[in-house]
């Protein structure tokens, strides 16, 4: 059976706790990629594991020279930069980045490839009926309608970071420099001719998922709408703008209440007045307070990541 293409292909795993998942990704990789293309590498990034999954990975790399691995010196806190750390070091014409937890089929690899041979630069994946629970599913939908109104990005809905990208977009995306590092953002910032393939995703195969709350999940949907949006600087302005213009009438109101002697009411409008202004100026602070969160750790310029050890580079 022919190969798809003698191209090589890089696929780039950022890992967390995975022991239970890493050899069934091996192995299912190793056999889909045999039959893609006869030169390929599979990169696993490790964001400092506390289970067994540094051992597996040392013992996989032992054994096969295609199994290259990047370990952290500490957990950098999402797989991200694992993303970015794999793909720095990729040499593939072609770089899949996926997740180790088995929810994205390493079969659907070679469709990725085909569109890729049709000329698409980008090639993701669409999980129109992910797994998860119910209210999983209803957030993860309402996330990329929200942003989809915020921001200025043509985001596809339902797209994950599972995803194929030609050597000139990762070339480009390498050079990208921010420290708050989202695939899924930077991948439609950076333009090129793309397509997407709708897949069905799994259940995780084991483990526990690196994002189990609410709070972690919210904590990154913030930081991505603040990263590639200008809607909450445009709010702020649309608000300043109408109290400008509501100023007057308020003024005169209250002044009127107190012409009549009308003092409770005056005393009731007046703190419904402050309060509402109130709320308003702790909502512009707080969407400045992301904006320079965000600005504070990228002027510094730190490392996005620190390796303690690279394996068969």
């Amino acid at each position: 059976m022919p190969f798809l293409t003698e191209k090589i292909i890089s696929v780039v795993i950022p890992c967390y706790n995975e022991e239970s998942n890493i050899s069934e990704l091996y192995s299912r990789l190793s056999n889909t990629l045999s039959d893609i293309t006869p030169q390929y590498e599979l990169i696993f990034a490790d964001n400092n594991s506390r289970d067994g999954t540094r051992g597996i990975l040392r013992d996989l790399a032992r054994t096969d020279a295609r199994v290259k691995v990047i370990l952290f010196s500490r957990n950098f806190g999402h797989a991200q930069y694992g993303y970015s750390a794999g793909a720095e070091h990729a040499r593939g014409d072609a770089v899949i980045l996926m997740e180790a937890d088995l929810q994205d089929s390493p079969e659907v690899i070679a469709d990725f490839v085909k569109k890729w041979q049709e000329g698409f630069d980008v090639v993701y994946g669409i999980r129109p009926r992910a797994a998860g629970t119910r209210a999983s599913r209803f957030f993860r939908r309402l996330f990329y309608r929200l942003f989809d109104k915020l921001s200025y990005l043509d985001i596809p809905f339902d797209a994950g970071d599972f995803s194929l990208l030609d050597r000139k977009v990762v070339d480009v995306f390498n050079t990208m420099p921010e420290r708050l590092r989202l695939v899924r953002g930077m991948r439609p910032w950076l333009g090129f001719r793309h397509t997407g393939i709708e897949y069905e995703r799994k259940e995780r195969m084991g483990g526990v998922t690196s994002n189990p709350s609410f709070v972690k999940n919210f904590w990154w949907v913030k930081k991505f709408i603040f990263s590639f949006s200008e809607a909450p600087f445009s709010f702020i302005t649309r608000i300043s703008v109408w109290l400008v213009v509501l100023a007057p009438f308020i003024i005169s109101t209250l002044l009127l209440l107190a012409y009549f002697d009308t003092i409770s009411w005056f005393a009731a409008l007046v703190s419904s007045a402050g309060a509402f202004v109130l709320v308003l100026q702790m909502v512009a602070l707080s969407f400045l307070g992301e904006s320079m969160s965000i600005m504070f750790d990228e002027v510094k310029q730190r490392p996005k990541y620190v390796i303690e050890e690279k394996i068969n580079f």
